[in-house]
């Protein structure tokens, strides 16, 4: 082993950290109240163990520090208090297990960086870091993984803090996967109020990242270029209580509730949030129960910031967050083309005369190549020449898939099952694929050898009473297949009996959501229907009867409230059974049936249940309908 170069290595870092730190500053509202120094012209020490970086962070009182971390430091039980005028700093493979906690106001201005940190046994706070009640706090490129309470909390008025290129993970899903706690509690108004000034800006919160990304009290909370990836999660952004909260520029993929407002007490002060510029990928709004949180459209009037930055484009975010984002991010941008083709500097995708004149600058260059160096040899010479001259002037290649399908709807009928959805725009479309599987959500098989050109299909190779399930793709002319649709369902049945879902033809909408959350087993179809729970809430159907006379309704529900939730059923407007009782069955994921029998005229007709007591109506799984040829009809 050369330890010679391995200790050249290490000072590098350290000189490089060190320079960051101290000569760069930090930025966003850290940047404030005559900004944010940490340990700058003050003693360099290096530790390795708990005994010395106690001393340093806590003993030497507000003498300026600038201190590096080495190796595998755990503070046991204890909460390390780092006292003020301090850089905190890993070197590369160092990790600190506890709480590092910034407490009462002498103990401001400190800087932590390049730490990686866990506090998986839940001591002192159960932060992995508390900013509690002090100003001016950077904390930048660490990464924490698991935490008794939040990754890094900041309350009881904390202000000027910026978290910048953090990354947030969680090894397994336990009882308080939270990160950001902005704000005490509801009732610590005298100390917040007008304080927790914070940004968070190119951080990364990915598994099982679950909730408070942050969530915000009293403060004014900048969020921009931010990559959310942490599927399974409750919600990302939660503004309550006299917070401001200025979301631009954020990438959210494949989660639930970007943004929410939560209110504690009626007559509160809502909390407000301005969105723009974000990209939401695959993401789902959801509130279920919780009658106290809100989806909001983040047009709030918020504040303005008073510092300069200039927020990268949303798009871009996934690739170059996750390239420098946590204690073992890398400095910088990605290389080009990782957003592109190799040559195209400006992004203008074509490689062109622009991008000669950039290339030249790097050709032969005895530093700052990083983004032309795509063999990664030190230096921009003849092969890279060969690629670029290869990329000249060449449109590059059609990776972008069309969009999802939209509007896909299913109609089951005797031994069929027949699809339509909403003509896709691309002009190199060439046509669809249709998938269908018995199982929600999965094992879907694709049904058609060549893309379809018609947006509609008929499934005649079902079996009666089997629920199917189907999801439809666009594909392109170059290959590029794009995501499934929105799944639908249906369950075929011999000619006289009916059955609408929650996705097919024939329902016509709810006072109230369509529950796809999977919280409750035992439905079929993609979810059920949940009412809001007040009287007069109600689901919407449309039928057509073949013919008029009596005709058997049928309901499967479940109600796993204390007591039943009776409803009345109006057709065309008009009540025509007073009261269908939906009794209690125990749990929500018991499923039952009821049924009402109803004289109907032949034609259209729109077929409502309406709740008659402030439970709402019982959770429905499906509509169905016996008689005289029954149809779905188009909603009125």
């Amino acid at each position: 082993m050369n330890y010679t170069k391995v200790y050249i290595s290490i000072g590098l870092f350290a000189v490089l950290s060190c320079f960051c730190a101290i000569a760069h500053g930090a930025d966003g509202w850290a940047s404030e109240n005559g900004g944010t120094t940490g340990g700058a012209g003050g003693t360099v020490v290096t530790v390795d163990n708990a005994t010395d970086l106690i001393y340093y962070t806590e003993k030497t009182k507000q003498a300026p520090y600038i201190i590096y971390v080495s190796g595998h430091i755990d503070l046991g039980g204890l909460n390390i208090r780092v006292r003020g005028n301090k850089s905190v700093i890993g070197l590369p493979g160092s990790r600190i297990t506890g709480n590092l906690k910034c407490y009462t106001s002498i103990e401001s201005n400190n800087i932590f960086r390049y730490l990686d940190m866990d506090n998986k046994n839940k001591v002192g706070d159960g932060d992995c870091i508390t900013i509690d009640g002090v100003t001016n706090i950077w904390i930048d490129h660490c990464t924490f993984t698991d935490a008794g309470d939040g990754a890094v909390d900041i309350k009881n008025g904390a202000d000027y803090v910026t978290v910048s290129w953090c990354k947030f993970q969680y090894p397994s899903s336990t009882e308080h996967t939270f990160c950001n706690l902005i704000g005490h509690s509801d009732d610590n108004a005298d100390k917040d109020m007008g304080r927790l000034r914070v940004t968070f800006h190119h951080n990364w919160y990915s598994t099982l990242c679950h909730e408070r990304m942050p969530s915000v009290r009293f403060g004014k909370a900048h969020i921009y270029n931010t990559y959310f990836d942490c599927p399974g999660n409750r919600y990302c952004i939660r503004t309550r209580l006299y917070a401001q909260c200025l979301v631009e520029n954020n990438y959210f993929k494949d989660v639930q509730n970007p943004w929410e407002r939560y209110t504690t007490t009626v007559g509160d002060d809502p909390g407000l949030l301005y969105a723009s510029g974000n990209i939401l990928d695959n993401v789902t709004w959801y509130i279920g129960d919780d009658s106290q949180s809100s989806l909001i459209d983040g047009t709030d009037t918020v504040f303005t910031p008073p510092y300069a930055y200039t927020p990268d484009d949303a798009a871009r975010v996934p690739a170059i967050v996750q390239w420098g984002a946590g204690a073992d991010g890398r400095d910088g941008y990605p290389p080009h083309w990782m957003f592109g083709t190799y040559g195209d500097f400006d992004y203008s995708g074509l490689v062109d005369m622009k991008d000669f004149a950039t290339f030249a600058g790097y050709w032969l260059a005895a530093s700052g190549i990083a983004d032309a160096d795509y063999t990664a040899d030190g230096i921009v010479d003849s092969s890279e020449l060969e690629l670029f001259a290869a990329n000249w002037m060449q449109l590059p290649e059609d990776v972008t898939a069309p969009a999802a399908p939209a509007g896909l709807s299913a109609l089951a009928g005797d031994g069929s099952i027949t699809l339509d959805w909403a003509d896709n725009g691309e002009q190199d479309l060439d046509g669809y694929n249709i998938y269908r599987s018995t199982t929600h959500g999965t094992g879907y098989a694709k049904l058609n050898s060549s893309p379809l050109s018609a947006s509609n299909y008929s499934d005649n190779a079902v079996t009666n009473g089997t629920a199917y399930y189907y999801a439809v793709t666009a594909i392109d002319t170059s290959g590029n297949e794009s995501a499934f649709s929105t799944e639908v369902s249906g369950i075929p049945m011999e000619s006289g009996t009916l059955i609408i879902q929650e996705t097919a033809a024939g329902y016509c909408g709810i006072d109230g959501i369509v529950d796809t959350s999977g919280e409750h087993a035992g439905y079929t179809g993609i979810g059920y229907l949940d009412t809001t729970n007040a009287i007069g809430s109600g689901i919407n159907w449309s039928v057509n009867a073949g013919a008029g006379g009596s005709y058997m309704l049928l309901w499967r529900f479940a109600n796993g409230s204390t007591s039943a939730r009776p409803a009345s059923v109006l057709v065309n407007g008009i009540q025509a059974i007073a009261s269908v009782n939906f009794p209690t069955t125990g749990a929500w994921a018991n499923w039952t049936t009821v049924s009402a029998e109803v004289t109907l005229p032949a034609g259209v007709s729109s077929i409502r249940l309406e709740a008659t007591t402030s439970g709402g109506c019982a959770n429905i799984d499906y509509f169905q309908m016996s008689g005289a040829s029954p149809e779905a009809a188009a909603c009125q």
